[in-house]
This record gives C-alpha cells, sequence and structure tokens, in this order.
C-alpha cells in the first residue's frame, strides 16, 4: 500500500511548480488556457503516436481489444451516473453543470495508473494500460465533449419541432450532426489513427520497411522522428500537472468542502468504482486484463480535464478543485481498491 501512496503522492510535487507559479503571478488564466491548447493539440497527441507505435503492433492491437473496450465502459458508467444525477444540481450554472457530468465521466486513465501500473504489475500491465486508453480517449472527444458543451441539452431545442420550419430543423440538425463530426477530427483521435494506419502498414509492409530503416538515411530518419515524438509526449504529464497546480493555487479553502466537490468525489471515488468493477466481473472480460482495467477504473477525476475546461469555456475552478479533492481523496480509496479480495 506504501508504494501505492507514494506513486500517486508524487504527482503533486510536480502540481507544486505550477502553484508557486501562479501564487507569485509569474503564469495567469490566460496563459493557462494557451498552455492547455497546446497540450491537446500537439504534445499530447505525440505521446499517443510513441506510445502505441513503440508499445504494440497490429495483431496486438485486434488481440487485445476487450482493453479499450473495457475503459470504454468504465468511462461510460461515470458518463451515465453523471447523467443521473444532474437533476439534483439544475440549479447550478450551465458551466459548472456541464464540468461536473464531464468530471464524473473522465478519470486519471492513463498517467496515474501507468505509473501505479509499474509498481503492481509488469512491463505488460503498463503497455495494457497504454493500450486500454485507446478507448477512454474515444468516450471523451465524444460523449465527453458532448457533456462539456452542453450537447444533450442542446440536442432537442436544435432539432425538435418547436417554432422553426422544418427547412430550419434540418439546418439545426446539420449543424448539430457538423459538430459531432468535427470533434471526432481532434488531434488526440487523429494521432491515434495514424498510429493505428501506421502499424498496418508495418504488417502488411515490414520488409519493405525494415529495408529502407536498415540504409544510414533511412535510420536516422526513424530515429529522429521516433526521438522527437517521445521527447515531446514525455512532457505530458508534467505539463498537465503544473497546468492542475496553477488552478489550484485560484482555490479558496472552503470550495474544497463545497457540497458539489464532496459529491463529485464521492462519485467518482467509490459509486462509479463499484459499479465498473461489478460490470469488469459481470460481463465476459479476460482474467488477463481484468487487473489493468481494475486500476483505471479507483481513478480520480483527470488532471486533463482542467486543460479541457479551460478550451471549452466550462468552470475551470471546479474542475481543478474536484481534482484536487479526488486526487487527496484517492491516497485512501485507491489502496483499498486495490486490496480488496478480488484483486
Amino acid at each position: 500500500m506504501l508504494d501505492v501512496f507514494f506513486k500517486t503522492a508524487c504527482i503533486f510535487l510536480i502540481s507544486a511548480a505550477g502553484f508557486v507559479l501562479r501564487r507569485r503571478n509569474i503564469i495567469d488564466t490566460d496563459f493557462n488556457r494557451q498552455l492547455s491548447l497546446l497540450q491537446i493539440n500537439v504534445i499530447y497527441p505525440a505521446l499517443i503516436l510513441s506510445s502505441q507505435t513503440r508499445n504494440f503492433t497490429w495483431p496486438t492491437l485486434l488481440s487485445n481489444w476487450p482493453l479499450p473496450a473495457g475503459s470504454a465502459m468504465i468511462m461510460m458508467v461515470g458518463w451515465a451516473v453523471g447523467l443521473a444525477v444532474m437533476p439534483l444540481i439544475r440549479r447550478e450554472p450551465r458551466p459548472t453543470r456541464a464540468m461536473f457530468h464531464f468530471q464524473c465521466m473522465i478519470n486519471n486513465y492513463s498517467f496515474l495508473p501507468i505509473m501505479l501500473a509499474a509498481t503492481l504489475l509488469d512491463e505488460k500491465g503498463v503497455a495494457q494500460i497504454i493500450f486500454s486508453a485507446l478507448g477512454a480517449e474515444l468516450v471523451v472527444w465524444t460523449f465527453g465533449l458532448q457533456a462539456l458543451t452542453g450537447g444533450n441539452e442542446t440536442a432537442g431545442a436544435s432539432c425538435g419541432s418547436g417554432p422553426l420550419t422544418r427547412k430550419e430543423r434540418l439546418a439545426a440538425c446539420a449543424r448539430l450532426i457538423g459538430s459531432r463530426l468535427r470533434n471526432l477530427a481532434s488531434m488526440p483521435l487523429l494521432a491515434m489513427a495514424a498510429a493505428a494506419g501506421w502499424l498496418l502498414l508495418r504488417h502488411h509492409a515490414g520488409g519493405t520497411i525494415d529495408a529502407v530503416q536498415a540504409t544510414p538515411l533511412g535510420g536516422a530518419v526513424a530515429d529522429m522522428f521516433s526521438t522527437a515524438l517521445h521527447m515531446t509526449g514525455q512532457a505530458t504529464i508534467p505539463l498537465a500537472a503544473i497546468i492542475v497546480g496553477s488552478r489550484c493555487a485560484e482555490i479558496k479553502g472552503d470550495q474544497l468542502f463545497a457540497p458539489l466537490a464532496v459529491l463529485t468525489t464521492f462519485l467518482r471515488l467509490v459509486i462509479i468504482p463499484a459499479l465498473a468493477t461489478l460490470l469488469l466481473f459481470w460481463l465476459p472480460f479476460p482474467p488477463a486484463v481484468r487487473p489493468a482495467l481494475l486500476i483505471v477504473a479507483a481513478q480520480p477525476c483527470a488532471m486533463a480535464s482542467v486543460m479541457f475546461a479551460e478550451a471549452y469555456g466550462c468552470d475551470a475552478r471546479f474542475a481543478a478543485t474536484t481534482v484536487l479533492t479526488t486526487h487527496v481523496a484517492c491516497l485512501l480509496t485507491i489502496p483499498l481498491w486495490l486490496s480488496a479480495p478480488w484483486w
């Protein structure tokens, strides 16, 4: 349990840098938003490309489909729980309600689980965590953005049968569908598609690619791209932690114990993991993948949620508050979940 505790606590050491920088007014809210956009559009896609192409082949992608399916299922459990609770918080501002729904859905499905898997499992477990993130990413950039942008609240108004004419309703529906398709063209999803395409190409034309890379020029170019992607992607975790630390510097002490923050923490660390764990054993998931998915199910709110809040105009302060409360509380809940009899 001590290993789990210290692997979780190390994130706070990195976040402390962002906290101090914000307190000293070296960085501000506008800087956070620009940094978040950089993270989403450049640094995180580089991590996806690097990790996927370095750790998997095309056959392993196909044979390990329960991993992304399980991660997506865990996300959807949180999305459904958040949606069910939304009527209870209808008096909150729309940006806060959207962020609450998103926080119920998104957990720390890659960075912290990777560190925990390195301690609790083996190298194969780390690779499983990385691959399982693909399913979570698909949910984040579809259902997650719907929660953030209020799609589930505006869809009826946009496509309904109100005072609009039939032509106007069709145009509104077309705009709504277009916005959903644009979400699928996000840089992280494009990076996943590019990595899968490269693995497929290597599978069918591996001999030709190996021959090219065996030449001095081909090998140098391949190493150049691989190293650049790897070095850029490695900045994802510390950069996310610094952004969260900066946002945490704006939080007042009483906000940590606000009813909505307490409710979100309870749902994220107790109710949602319990429901996800039941489904992981009730559905026919292979026993070999369950340990990695159980680690994912027990995670706190993702640090990336603060970047999403900054980028999409939602309640970034509430996002930072719940990231902080869930990460502090998970120092207790994660060791308990991962020491349970089914583990």
